[in-house]
């Protein structure tokens, strides 16, 4: 079972370093693409790094739902903050809007989605918070 969650564990860690060199590429190209690439690697790591935390402690279940919501009730307090948690929470819906969003593109370093009706601006500030968080637990994973 230990190769399983290490697994996980190195494939979060290298989608995190795919999606900071995906944002540090942004500036060179602007291109929205960059920024689509930015929040599905984030969302990928993010999904590694809660799968590695539940195997290792052997609570993983079921459906993906189930998962998700036994980790931020139960695991994540106990390792992160409660601005890091919201922070990967948040990285798994903007991913989901982002996917299911009619209309999407990029102007002056905004990533705008129509949400349920609704322009939503996605910013470079924005992305980098939430990259930071996703760095941070990533590395609260391995103490």
């Amino acid at each position: 079972m230990v190769g399983i969650w290490t697994e996980d564990y190195i494939n979060a860690k290298y989608h995190l370093a795919v999606a900071e060199r995906m944002l540090k590429s942004y500036g060179d190209y602007e291109d929205k693409r960059f920024l689509v690439g930015v929040i599905n690697e984030m969302a990928r790591s993010v999904s590694g790094l809660i799968r590695a935390f539940l195997i290792r402690r052997n609570k993983l279940k079921g459906s993906a739902q189930e998962n998700l919501r036994f980790f931020l009730k139960e695991v994540a307090p106990k390792y992160m903050d409660e601005g890091t948690k919201n922070n990967l929470f948040r990285v798994l819906e903007v991913q989901k809007a982002q996917k299911t969003s009619p209309i999407e593109f990029a102007k002056r370093g905004d990533l705008i989605l129509l949400i349920d009706g609704k322009y939503r601006f996605l910013t470079i500030d924005r992305l980098k918070e939430l990259l930071e968080s996703v760095k941070v637990a990533v590395g609260r994973f391995s103490e």
